[in-house]
């Protein structure tokens, strides 16, 4: 990999162990590395910024959160991975000090390795314009999408949702190259970004509230209860399904369990996503707040 590249991959979490190298592995077998965007990205930091200021060390600072999961680290979310999301490193991630005029109104770049790829087999990567006129179609977007009717150029007024747009976004990209080539030989966007919001629905809601099937109601993580404001409509409670429960009686093995799903999720903003989703006011047995445990892990709280 170019030092470029590997600074990218360094601040997604992608070297903290072997699992996580091995997703990097698995993620480079269908995607291209886009060189011309790494070498004009300007990033706010790189990889010897964030590990020469550590100061204390992890095992002494986080330890109470490693302990509350009976684990040594989550997954592939090791602990320079969980340190930088749950401070935010302040110290570390101090923007450079510019050095020309041009650099100093120049916007820090991206670090999701998501944005520099380009999967194989399709000639162009997802362009940001189409994939927001795209996404105009799915999850109530168009109210925050408008269209330049002049230029055809996209405004995008995110809000709060920006963690929802990046992860369909990602997802989007995840899939791209299964959707074979259209007009000017590329992947055929609509397709793919249609698929991509049922998956994220899959990994996301589907998970955590459960599923309606053939079969009957499949449960997810939280009970359902009446909503006493909309007779026939089921709304998140405030406690564990039985089955969750059932399978997963002590605290610890509950932490544990949704550690290991915010992992498997293979994007931060995937992760970020389900913990923002997540319900509040559900306790685990030892009576903390899940969705803080949640927002925590995934650096959204401290």
């Amino acid at each position: 990999y170019t030092p470029e590249f590997a600074n990218v991959a360094d601040a997604s979490g992608f070297t903290v162990d072997k699992a996580s190298m091995d997703r990097l592995e698995t993620l480079l077998k269908t995607n291209k590395i886009d060189k011309k965007k790494l070498e004009s990205a300007n990033f706010a930091t790189d990889y010897n910024t964030r590990y020469e200021t550590r100061g204390k060390t992890f095992e002494e600072k986080y330890a109470p959160i490693f302990e509350q999961l009976g684990i040594k680290q989550i997954g592939s979310m090791g602990p320079y991975t969980i340190k930088s999301q749950l401070e935010g490193d302040t110290e570390m991630d101090a923007p450079k000090t510019p050095t020309t005029p041009m650099e100093e109104n120049k916007a820090f770049s991206s670090m999701q390795v998501s944005d520099f790829l380009m999967p194989i087999g399709t000639s162009i990567a997802l362009d940001a314009n189409k994939f927001a006129k795209a996404a105009q179609s799915v999850r109530g977007f168009d109210q925050l999408i408008k269209i330049d009717e002049a230029t055809g150029a996209a405004t995008v007024t995110l809000g709060d949702r920006g963690i929802e747009f990046t992860a369909l976004r990602d997802v989007t990209q995840e899939f791209l190259p299964q959707f074979g080539t259209g007009k000017e030989g590329e992947a055929s966007l609509p397709a793919a970004l249609s698929f991509a919001d049922k998956v994220l629905k899959e990994r996301t809601e589907d998970i955590i509230f459960g599923i309606q099937t053939a079969d009957g109601r499949k449960e997810g993580m939280v009970a359902l209860v009446q909503d006493t404001r909309n007779p026939g409509v089921m709304k998140a409670g405030q406690t564990f399904s039985n089955g969750f429960l059932n399978a997963f009686p002590n605290a610890q093995d509950q932490k544990k369990y949704i550690a290991t799903n915010i992992r498997e999720l293979p994007t931060l903003a995937q992760q970020q996503l389900f913990a923002q989703k997540f319900p509040s006011g559900v306790k685990f047995s030892d009576g903390t707040d899940a969705k803080i445990f949640l927002l925590q892990i995934t650096g959204l709280s401290r």
